[in-house]
């Protein structure tokens, strides 16, 4: 009976392949723990570059929640935060665990026709934290057309050879079956295995399928393990954006507008209609235009500063779209973007760029190469006759309310998960000469975050019900250098919820922005966790599950630090490698390693501190996870006008253990969150990707042939 009804839908799904349309995209899916693969082991296929998926899966006793991501073209990441619901700690709680897995494409089969070359791939699973799934692997995968086997073999728990096939139905749906020899005797928690002799795998197949819906999310369902069955759900995500589903952006245009021609233009009736039509249909402010014109030249000067975008590409793109709508044929046109009233990057393209924008011509091979941008020469852009007076500096002030949601996930919490939920209240004032405010109070509404000691976040006694100035102060940022590329930065005020306290940094920054060197001097003091702004009567420490406000002489309740940094930048992966030493907080000395790449107003980088201190049975002191998400890319613009807010965090991966060493303080805005976009190499490149976009009539993202996807091409690229 049962292999009559198994040969029945074997026949039922291969009629379905005979007659099912050929217009079809290989399917990526993800592996229970959210890595790109079978059911529980990878394959040497992964997500596009920049794309990846975010869900969970629950495959009893365990739980994972993942978000996984293709870092780099040729580095698949995915970080997890694991249940073992049959593990309980003291305090009667399931056991959590945090993990990060990676993996390498070594060698990447692009061509189809060549589908008996493989694709080859390395990693190491839970690579940080408690690494109690720790592996390592290998695999090679085949695809020909809607198949894909892979082989390949693990240490440790993925113990020995492994392999499975894939098969794509339809873009909507996708089989899977693998061998699976894992070893869930490995398996061990506070000394206990997760899975008892009566609840291992009885079969070491699993398989199952993955029906995908348009909009990017895939529900999956398997029977593993001969015994169990295991449903996941995850949505896809596109980090070049919007991060779900396939909005566009929309650029608009005067709807009637009629390119003029110069004879008999009056160029005061120009410059107001340009003017015009940027305040209707670009969030940029400041404007200002300067026309030369005569009868062998016409040259157009335009300066502005973005406020309504989270890219400062998109307003520079924007404006184009726009001028190559209303401008008469030109021979140069030259645009400079300020911040807070400093001219900062001066962009000059060719006047044939408005025509190949206006007819959605791009020249293919190189649009942006005779463009030509740079850091502005304030001698230069001032000394220029058409360009006098186009840096006029206004005032724009912005009051907003943000709701806040403010999640709290740790293995030594009495609550598996906590959250608050709050109403900020927020004032931004962007000045003249480079100054800039903000106000945030913080209104908590929601709040199911346990603050007390031992049990609770001890260490985070902010998270209470009492509204709380959140963050206030003034933020500076001018050149000190006729060319553009000496900064000087500052902040001071309540620079977040835990201090008070003031930074500078001097930069000096290359010809295109490509690297740079500086140093950075803070000065802090703790906030006193209940009180609306006041201070802790001395310092704060965190010691035996408590926080402590010990008293201090007066005078030494102030923390001094000081580094000395640098910094590079990878064009073609957008790829920024920092590094900085010197002392922190508490007086320890040491090393912070960053790298951090970009998806244009994008970011997402990785962090390790090597400090005097290192964490207990570790060899550094602490790592992290920082994020620049825009909000504007969760939906594009469906729900109306772009927003320039980006929501940033810090999420330190050594939980509790971060107060006690390698503290830096806080800022209210870094330069490489000022600048980072600003930088000629990024604005360059970021504007010419948004001007294909425009001029490509394609819905879906393309993949050049040419795109590095591989660790090996990479290197002899």
């Amino acid at each position: 009976m049962r292999r009559g009804f198994l040969t029945f839908i074997f026949l039922i799904l291969f009629t379905i392949f005979i007659f099912i349309s050929e217009d079809y995209a290989f399917a990526i899916t993800a592996s229970n723990t959210g890595l790109t693969g079978l059911w529980e082991y990878p394959t040497a296929e992964m997500p596009g570059d920049g794309q990846g998926r975010f869900g969970l899966t629950k495959a009893t006793p365990y739980g994972f929640y993942f978000l996984d991501l293709a870092w780099l073209p040729w580095l698949e990441v995915n970080a997890r935060f694991d249940t073992f619901n049959s593990i309980y700690t003291g305090q009667g709680r399931r056991y959590m665990d945090k993990a990060i897995d990676l993996k390498f494409m070594l060698w990447h089969t692009k061509d189809p026709d060549k589908w008996y070359l493989p694709s080859l791939a390395g990693g190491v699973v839970d690579m940080m934290g408690t690494e109690l799934m720790k592996a390592y692997y290998g695999a090679a995968t085949w695809r020909y057309g809607k198949f894909a086997a892979t082989i390949g073999y693990g240490s440790d728990r993925l113990n020995g050879v492994f392999g499975g096939v894939e098969w794509d139905i339809d873009n909507w749906l996708t089989l899977k079956a693998e061998y699976s020899p894992l070893d869930y005797k490995q398996d061990i928690v506070s000394g206990r295995r997760v899975l008892t002799d009566d609840k291992l795998p009885k079969k070491k197949y699993n398989a199952g399928l993955v029906i995908k819906a348009p909009w990017g999310t895939e529900a999956a369902v398997s029977y593993q393990r001969g015994r169990e069955w295991v449903f996941g759900i995850s949505q896809r995500i596109d980090l070049a954006g919007p991060y779900i589903g396939n909005h566009r952006k929309t650029f608009d245009t005067p709807g009637d507008a009629r390119v003029p021609c110069w004879d008999g233009l009056e160029k005061d009736k120009l410059i107001s209609r340009i003017k015009n039509g940027i305040e209707k249909y670009v969030r940029v402010r400041d404007v200002d235009v300067k026309i030369e014109s005569d009868k062998k030249q016409h040259n157009l000067y335009l300066a502005y500063e973005n406020y309504g975008y989270s890219s400062h590409a998109e307003a520079m793109t924007r404006i184009l779209v726009l001028l190559s709508a209303v401008m008469p044929d030109i021979d140069e046109l030259t645009l400079i973007h300020k911040n807070a009233g400093i001219p900062v990057v001066k962009a000059t393209f060719p006047g044939n760029l408005l025509f190949d924008i206006r007819t959605r011509s791009l020249r293919k091979e190189d649009p942006m190469k005779t463009a030509i941008f740079g850091w502005v020469d304030s001698s230069k852009a001032i000394e220029e006759p058409d360009a006098k007076n186009l840096l006029d500096k206004k005032a724009k002030h912005e009051l907003k309310a943000m709701v806040v949601y403010e999640p709290r996930l740790d293995q030594t919490l009495w609550e598996a998960y906590m959250d608050r939920w709050n109403i900020d209240l927020v004032y931004q004032g962007r000045y003249k000469n480079g100054w800039q405010s903000i106000v945030d109070v913080r209104f908590p509404i929601i709040d199911h975050v346990d603050t007390s000691d031992y049990m609770g976040i001890y260490w985070e006694k902010d998270l209470n019900d009492k509204i709380r100035l959140q963050k206030a102060g003034l933020m500076y940022a001018n050149k000190y250098s006729k060319n553009g590329r000496a900064w000087f930065f500052a902040d001071g005020g309540w620079l977040d919820e835990e201090w008070f306290g003031l930074n500078a940094w001097a930069r000096y920054y290359g010809g295109d922005g490509s690297w740079w060197i500086g140093a950075r001097l803070g000065l802090f003091r703790d906030r006193d966790p209940y009180s609306f702004a006041g201070f802790a009567d001395g310092v704060l420490a965190y010691l035996y599950g408590r926080m402590w406000d010990l008293h201090v002489v007066e005078g030494s309740e102030w923390y001094y630090t000081g580094w000395l940094q640098a910094g590079y930048h990878l064009d073609a992966l957008d790829l920024d490698l920092n590094l900085s030493w010197g002392q922190y907080i508490d007086r320890d000395r040491g090393f912070k390693y960053e790298i951090t790449r970009h998806w244009d107003d994008t970011a997402i980088g990785f962090w390790i501190v090597d400090a005097d201190r290192d964490a207990p049975d570790k060899s550094f002191t602490k790592a992290g996870v920082h994020l620049e998400i825009p909000a504007e890319k969760w939906l594009g613009t469906m729900f109306g006008n772009s927003s320039s807010h980006i929501w940033e965090q810090n999420t330190i991966l050594l939980s509790q253990y971060y107060m006690h060493s390698a503290r830096e303080g806080a800022t209210l805005r870094t330069p490489e969150r000022m600048m980072n976009q600003l930088r000629p190499v990024a604005m360059k490149k970021n504007v010419e990707k948004m001007l294909r976009e425009y001029c490509s009539f394609e819905e879906e993202r393309e993949q050049d042939s040419k795109t590095v996807t591989s660790l090996l091409e990479y290197i002899f690229h």
